[in-house]
């Protein structure tokens, strides 16, 4: 159902983009087919996301706060990439244009929120030590050549024998990685992983190396594998020093996000909202009214 918000009508298809959006690309149909308990939720959010947005994009207007075709354009550019037809359009201009000025205007809104300073941080930091807990962790790469037959096998053992020939040379794993791995890229890097994180025979080859060790080849139900261990680092509180910058900036974004609730439910308090009569297009259809 269509709603009407301080005279501005929010359409059916906007409340669908919205639950498109929120549910990671499904549609209505496809939620309530899939996993029917979400729908309900997943439907509220969306209203209450596509009404937050109009208010603070009227918001937005009586500030006086613009947005350029020109600046439009780049947030377009910025959110889909290079010039795809089904990003392009009127439609998306004025999209593009609504998401700048609210960003403008959420901007404008928290300007004066106080950044925390160091002594606030440290007690954050101090009083969710859990928080900042993490477990055993391993830094490794890996060369994979997927086998699912015996012919498929015998193949990747010889793939992964030229590999480590070249290991053998001296040249580097993630050079080596990007040619032989079937998971090119990225040097074949895993990151830092923790138990659980990988199939256990995986974990069990490649967590008992030591420090920049290379394991010879071995068999998961991936397929065939080498792997090196570049470091490791036990369970224990994160340093402080090393999660500072992004503990500050984490309680700096979550005080304008409660500021910025504050003064959007306000704005829903204050606003004449209605409900329009029912049409032959709804939302799980995604239709325009």
């Amino acid at each position: 159902m269509a709603i009407r918000v301080n005279g501005e009508i929010i359409s059916d298809e906007r409340f669908h983009r919205e639950f498109v959006e929120l549910s990671g690309g499904r549609t209505p149909e496809q939620v309530q087919e899939q996993a029917p308990m979400d729908y309900h939720r997943l439907l509220q959010t969306a209203e209450r996301s596509a009404l937050r947005s109009v208010l603070l994009h009227q918001l937005a207007v009586a500030e006086g706060i613009t947005a350029t075709e020109e600046e439009a354009e780049e947030e377009r550019r910025s959110t889909w990439g290079s010039a795809a037809n089904q990003s392009c359009g009127i439609g998306i201009t004025s999209d593009m244009t609504s998401r700048l000025m609210v960003k403008r205007v959420q901007h404008h809104l928290t300007r004066h929120v106080q950044r925390p300073d160091r002594r606030e941080v440290e007690a954050i930091y101090r009083n969710n030590s859990a928080a900042f807990t993490l477990p055993e962790r391993w830094l490794v790469s890996h060369i994979v050549q997927i086998a699912e037959t015996e012919a498929e096998r015998a193949k990747a053992i010889e793939v992964l024998k030229q590999a480590e020939s070249e290991l053998k040379r001296g040249k580097s794993f993630a050079a080596v990685a990007d040619r032989y791995s079937d998971c090119k890229g990225n040097g074949g890097s895993l990151g830092w992983i923790s138990r659980g994180a990988m199939v256990p025979e995986f974990e069990a080859k490649v967590f008992t190396l030591e420090r920049r060790q290379r394991s010879d080849i071995f068999e998961t139900t991936f397929g065939l594998h080498l792997a090196i261990l570049h470091d490791s680092k036990p369970a224990g509180l994160q340093p402080l020093d090393e999660i500072r910058t992004d503990l500050a900036r984490h309680i700096f974004e979550e005080r304008k996000q409660v500021l910025l609730n504050q003064i959007t439910e306000d704005l829903i308090r204050r606003a004449n909202i209605e409900m329009l009569p029912d049409s032959e297009h709804s939302v799980t259809a995604g239709e325009k009214m």
